[in-house]
């Protein structure tokens, strides 16, 4: 049975303002609901924000500090984003990350807007829906870190140079404007440099690396280089153009040089980024093929479309070769994938700018069974296999909940049962509607499970990856003088919550001790004669039985009676026996 996202008597505006209106709609959920309801997780999150807030509260926006000192492992943007939103809604959860999720939501209508361009509203609909809801999409769109900044700024730039590339070749109504209006190409140009100049101030060098290693070889491949060459090669295009870009980027990287000269230089560039990506000086050591898994969970639910979408790639290689915007998408896609898997140092979210290609192509596969009145059989199949996974997850929700998240039982089996109905409703949309109406509903699936999980999982979860409670514990009992440091941790943060009690050294790191000795030296050698102390409960036997400790426990972080040792910790208060 046929289904329609709108009645056939809607006109081409009606319809584009009713896909707008469900991104909006889906953006909102997704990316601000219960934005603040978790806590600042693992070690990077807390740092971040604590930066944003000291340049807020300073009021200098140009140098990073953490604890007073000099940061300048990343660009200033990300901390911006979250200055603004503590101007705007105060110091908390919510404001770090509210410029964030902002910045997610304008990457998600950009998309919109451009694959409209390309390929009509039905597509770019389409195509946006998968982004929003593209599991790490929403995940790093709620989080205080630079990977989303960098990947918005990254497809403005990308998309923009497809379109002041090919402009020719578009819809007629834009090749009539064209016309019209000489310039009016020029204004994509114009808006790819500036997209590359933002994409610096996000994340550094990386923003002009990885566009301009997917441009080349698209060039090459499509053989437009040459007009491409031709028109770029006049001096007011390609000098303005250059000056929009460094003018952008200058904004930040001009008084940081003129400030701080040789010191940002060494920090910023060599050690944060040609260490960084040569070596595993900053211990994230991951396969060669670690990339291709995060792309594919990354992805839920949509990974077996994306899975569908290399099928159909690969066996008409032809095809895609000759369809330009094809060939733009998987050089998009896969040089990232390619480049990071050559990292000595590897996160998940340094390929999150691959996922507007991938939802992107997606949208094409998407569109393309719409179309069709008899879907082939795989689009039946990928559809079918997609809702057998959710209830798959849903049902492994319960287990993974409790074992690997720590969550409560109640609260663990209440998401798994939610998942369940999600992915049941999915397979009934699917055998009752068809196809069309199960591709509609998917997207706001994700809206129940992000409503449910900021319920059921973010307290808990909160409670295991963050030390907020700790944290602020620490703040009240703190003797005058008294310091805070962690004994064996790599995995957490507290600098937000523990303003002005983190001890730090040169290198602006949270000391974290890793012996019995270094923590009696250190309390001995504070100016309180004691020191404060966060350690995993698992450790801290090494200090409350060693003789030549005193040792006061002030707190405990405990999750609930099924968490694993792991995810308890405690607060004590060392001095060191006279």
């Amino acid at each position: 049975m046929q289904t329609y996202l709108l009645p056939r008597t809607e006109t081409p505006a009606q319809t584009a303002r009713l896909y707008l209106f469900a991104l909006l709609a889906l953006c909102a959920i997704v990316f601000f609901y219960g934005l603040g309801r978790l806590p600042l997780v693992g070690p990077d999150e807390p740092r971040y924000a604590e930066v944003a807030r000291e340049m807020f509260e300073s009021g200098d926006w140009i140098t990073p500090r953490l604890g007073g000192i000099h940061w300048f492992e990343k660009p200033a943007l990300t901390y911006w984003l979250s200055a603004i939103g503590f101007r705007l809604f105060g110091v908390s959860e919510f404001g770090a990350r509210f410029g964030i999720a902002l910045f997610a939501s304008v990457g998600v209508l950009l998309l919109y807007w451009f694959a409209r361009q390309v390929r009509g509203a039905r597509y770019a609909y389409l195509s946006a829906a998968v982004l929003v809801t593209c599991g790490m999409w929403p995940g790093f769109a709620r989080g205080a870190t630079f990977d989303l900044p960098l990947s918005v700024a990254l497809s403005l730039a990308l998309l923009s140079f497809y379109l002041w590339d090919s402009s020719l070749t578009m819809s007629e109504t834009w090749a009539a404007n064209a016309a019209a209006r000489p310039n009016l190409r020029h204004v994509y140009w114009w808006v790819f440099c500036f997209a590359l100049g933002l994409a610096v101030l996000a994340k550094g060098l990386v923003g002009i690396v990885l566009p301009a290693a997917i441009i080349a070889p698209y060039l090459l491949l499509t053989r437009s280089w040459r007009a491409s060459w031709q028109l770029l090669w006049r001096p007011k295009l390609l000098l303005l153009g250059a000056v929009l870009f460094f003018a952008t980027a200058a904004i930040w990287y001009g008084p940081m040089l003129a400030r701080h000269g040789r010191e940002f230089i060494n920090d910023f560039f060599i050690a944060h980024h040609f260490q960084r990506y040569l070596s595993n000086k900053f211990r994230h050591p991951q396969p060669f093929y670690f990339f291709p898994l995060v792309a594919f969970a990354g992805s839920f639910p949509w990974s077996f479309y994306l899975v569908h979408s290399v099928w159909r790639a690969a066996r008409d290689w032809r095809a895609t070769l000759a369809d330009r915007w094809r060939v733009f998408l998987w050089l998009w896609l896969l040089v990232p994938v390619l480049f990071f898997s050559f990292s000595g140092s590897k996160l998940p979210g340094y390929i999150l700018p691959i996922f507007p290609a991938l939802a992107l192509l997606i949208g094409l596969e998407l569109v393309r069974w719409w179309e069709d009145s008899t879907p082939p059989q795989q689009a039946r199949l990928v559809a079918a296999v997609t809702g057998v996974f959710m209830l798959a997850v849903g049902a492994a929700a319960g287990i993974v909940g409790q074992r690997e998240l720590g969550l409560a039982q109640n609260a663990a089996w209440t998401m798994a049962g939610i998942a369940i109905a999600v992915a049941v409703i999915y397979l009934l949309v699917l055998m009752l509607r068809g196809g069309r109406a199960a591709v509609l509903v998917l997207p706001f699936t994700a809206l129940v499970i992000v409503i449910a999980a900021a319920h059921l999982v973010f307290p808990g979860l909160g409670r295991r990856e963050s030390l907020r409670e700790l944290s602020l514990t620490a703040v009240q009992v703190a003797l005058p003088g008294e310091r805070l440091v962690f004994y064996v941790n790599q995995d957490h943060g507290i600098n937000f919550y523990a303003t002005g009690l983190p001890l730090r050294d040169t290198k602006s790191e949270l000391v974290a001790l890793t012996s019995a000795q270094e923590v009696g030296l250190l309390a001995q050698a504070s100016r309180s004669q004691s020191l404060l102390v966060i350690s995993p409960k698992r450790w801290s036997d090494a200090l409350t039985e060693n003789p030549q400790l005193q040792t006061e426990q002030l707190g405990e972080q405990n999750f609930n009676a099924r968490c694993s040792p792991g995810c308890d910790w405690v607060l004590l208060r060392v001095r060191r026996k006279s």
